[in-house]
């Protein structure tokens, strides 16, 4: 795995971002359900796929022992600790995941811990199940949309930030944490 296959995935998500935004900016996120439900697929699995990819190059670069097939971040981590628990990678690859179906939405939504747990949960239940995460306000204006804070349970509510800024948060979080992995294992 290269570095530069993580910058990739990553540029992938920040293209499917700015079309979203361009579907929201045209006020035509409700008009195309079809369009806007593939941007939203690809924007979560390519983000995602970063830190899958992230995962196999520390795999290479630490020597860990885990089959390429069953690489998920948190196995990564939990190997990675058990052979140095003071590893500078840990905290960051363990900021990197979360597993949605053992645990709870943070009770903070948008913190960052709240928005890796939301976009690991957004792409399985989009990419994998076909969930409509969207809830939109109908106003004397455009429309605006949301996301459910957990397209599971829509008694939690929806997001109280627009889509294409949680969408952005949840960008940031991952990307900053991608490129420290990556600082990290230069430095090695």
């Amino acid at each position: 795995m290269a570095p530069e296959s993580i910058d990739q995935k990553l540029s992938f998500a920040r293209s499917r971002l700015a079309n979203l935004k361009a579907l929201i900016d045209g006020n035509r996120l409700t008009n195309d359900p079809d369009a806007r439900q593939h941007l939203t697929q690809e924007f979560f699995l390519h983000l995602v796929g970063a830190t899958e990819y992230l995962a196999q190059l520390v795999i290479e670069r630490r020597s860990l022992q885990l089959a390429s097939e069953e690489v998920t971040v948190y196995k990564v981590a939990r190997e990675l600790e058990k052979r140095d628990p003071s590893d500078p990678l840990l905290p960051w690859l363990k900021g990197l995941s979360a597993d949605t179906r053992k645990t709870a939405l943070p009770a903070d939504p948008y913190s960052s811990e709240g928005l890796v747990y939301r976009t690991i949960n957004y792409r399985n239940e989009v990419a994998h199940r076909n969930t409509n995460p969207f809830h939109f306000v109908m106003s004397a204006g455009p429309k605006v949309a949301f996301f459910w804070l957990d397209p599971r349970d829509h008694a939690r509510g929806h997001s109280d930030l627009p889509v294409d800024v949680d969408l952005s948060k949840m960008f940031s979080v991952v990307d900053e944490r991608c490129r420290t992995v990556l600082a990290i294992l230069a430095l090695a």
